[in-house]
């Protein structure tokens, strides 16, 4: 059986938590505190995982204490998402997605809405490019690598782009420059390999 705190701003918050967890005999629901009173740093000593109504309720876990789950408002950015914060659900999560993430967090797993996870999904995959490539390509030189890839030259580059002749130039360059390599050809079979173009 895994023990749930759960810490809400108002008596009704807590009361609908423990209701959406009271048919499930996987958890024991128990209310650590209300109205934003901390609960005492040994009430989180038998407990599995906490939920929360608001990050405001955050300090009444002990940093320390079991992996928590905030149901309400998304963070802005990762700054909200730390320790012991390991879960996010919607203000009003369904008892399956409630059940869901709290077994997730029991289990050391981190639970994250869709929008979270497409965001760190794209910072990850930025920083594994910027990882690879060194220097980041910016999305204008991504799009004048594809297209020495497909054998354009400057000027049909240019054309297609709608610039001028040296700045599709300069392009060129800077690509070069920061894959490191010695001619347009080689910088496609970077590209290549590093799966900035494809095949």
């Amino acid at each position: 059986m895994i023990r749930v705190g759960i810490i809400a701003d108002t008596t009704a918050q807590g009361r609908l938590l423990a209701d959406l967890l009271s048919d499930d005999d996987r958890f024991q629901a128990v209310t650590l505190s209300q109205f934003g009173l901390a609960a005492r740093e040994n009430d989180f000593g038998y407990i599995d995982a906490v939920v929360v109504t608001s990050t405001a309720l955050l300090r009444s876990v002990p940093a320390a204490g079991p992996p928590v789950i905030v149901v309400g408002r998304e963070p802005g950015d990762e700054g909200d998402f730390r320790d012991p914060v390991r879960g996010w659900l919607p203000p009003a999560p369904t008892s399956g997605e409630l059940a869901a993430a709290i077994i997730a967090v029991a289990q050391n797993l981190v639970v994250l809405t869709n929008r979270q996870a497409k965001r760190l999904l794209a910072r990850s995959g930025q920083k594994q490019i910027d990882d690879a490539v060194g220097e980041a390509l910016t999305p204008r030189e991504f799009e004048v690598l594809r297209m020495l890839a497909d054998g354009l030259g400057n000027k049909e580059i240019a054309n297609r782009l709608g610039i001028s002749d040296h700045t599709a130039k300069f392009h060129v360059a800077q690509i070069l420059a920061k894959l490191g390599a010695g001619s347009r050809a080689e910088a496609v079979a970077i590209g290549m390999r590093k799966g900035l173009v494809p095949i």
